[in-house]
């Protein structure tokens, strides 16, 4: 750790003053310095009887103290930041706008906090334990510099959230926009901040008995809350195969419809009534194995329709897509 200019000097005044260890630890306790900071303080120095005291060499852990808070900082963010991502994302479930188109691609695009909350969760975490236990046995790390600049930003931001929150709240009110969904909002936005407020500001001592519930468990239960809700609304691995298998499908529908339209095989103004669309195909290597079930419908002299079973109608964008059931078909003409 690093050792204070004014402490050391005050150690090397006292040695050579001819006083002993024991009177130097006294006097440092009374001053309310941690035992770990005046054993590393004293053992700067060399005292030797009738001689000046003769400072030791001393290794930094700053590097590593700013790397391990710089990391325990980051991850922390990645979970609060994903954490109310997945809140919010419940709340427009169960709350939507009337205006709101709600789409299932909405709902997908929430895997990417759903794995981050997968990686970073546990890290955070370990890194808080492990930060927890050594303070208990070292109040010293509590003046470490880098934790101490890193926790002001963090609260300072959380502050800031929260007055921005309580700010846009009276400005909703006073402006007639208060729904239900937004005041589930910003009181989702004022517990998290509150978290990280209580989080960078508790004593970082390991809870016992009957002591309040660390904000790192809180963070850690809103995180498994929010992962699980998202679970249960977006699916798993196997929901997300399934759903890749039908975007090759719709990629491979939309590659066939254009090579059909422009095929130069056929007529284009009077099109044939049966057609297999991989003899159009101008580049098959690029297609999937899914390709070979699209089938052709001749519905004018000059137009058509491909179409393909699909396993997830739901998770399909149907901006350039007929669905029907199961069956997505895309409508094209060719004069």
């Amino acid at each position: 750790m690093q050792i204070p200019s004014d402490l050391s000097h005050y150690i090397r005044d006292a040695l050579q003053s001819g006083q002993s260890q024991g009177d130097i630890v006294n006097s440092l306790r009374a001053a309310d310095w941690t035992d770990t900071e005046i054993d590393a303080a004293l053992a700067g120095w060399l005292s030797l009887d009738g001689a000046d005291a003769v400072p030791r060499p001393m290794r930094s852990t700053a590097a590593r103290d700013a790397l391990f808070y710089s990391l325990l900082f980051v991850v922390f963010g990645m979970v609060v930041g994903s954490t109310l991502t997945l809140l919010f994302a419940q709340v427009n479930i169960l709350l939507p706008e009337p205006s709101e188109s709600s789409t299932y691609g909405q709902l997908s695009g929430l895997r990417w906090s759903m794995a981050a909350l997968i990686v970073f969760a546990p890290v955070f975490w370990t890194l808080d334990r492990k930060d927890r236990k050594a303070t208990a046995t070292d109040r010293a790390r509590t003046h470490c510099t880098v934790r101490r600049w890193l926790s002001a930003l963090a609260m300072l931001v959380a502050t800031i959230t929260l007055l921005g929150d309580a700010l846009y709240l009276i400005y909703s009110w006073l402006d007639g926009q208060i729904t239900l969904r937004f005041l589930i909002k910003s009181a989702t936005v004022a517990l998290i901040a509150g978290v990280v407020l209580a989080y960078f500001g508790e004593t970082r001592k390991m809870p016992t008995g009957k002591a309040p519930l660390p904000a790192g468990w809180v963070l850690i239960g809103l995180a498994v809350l929010s992962l699980v809700l998202a679970f249960l609304r977006v699916g798993g691995p196997a929901q997300g195969q399934l759903e890749q298998r039908d975007r090759w499908r719709l990629s491979d529908l939309r590659t066939l419809t254009n090579d059909v339209a422009q095929c130069p095989d056929i007529d284009r103004a009077a099109l044939p009534v049966t057609l297999d669309p991989m003899t159009c195909a101008r580049n098959p290597a690029r297609l999937t194995g899914f390709a070979s079930d699209i089938a052709y419908e001749k519905t004018a002299a000059s137009a058509f329709s491909l179409c393909v079973q699909i396993e997830y109608p739901a998770a399909v964008d149907g901006y350039d897509v007929r669905l029907e059931a199961n069956t997505a078909c895309i409508d094209r003409r060719t004069d």
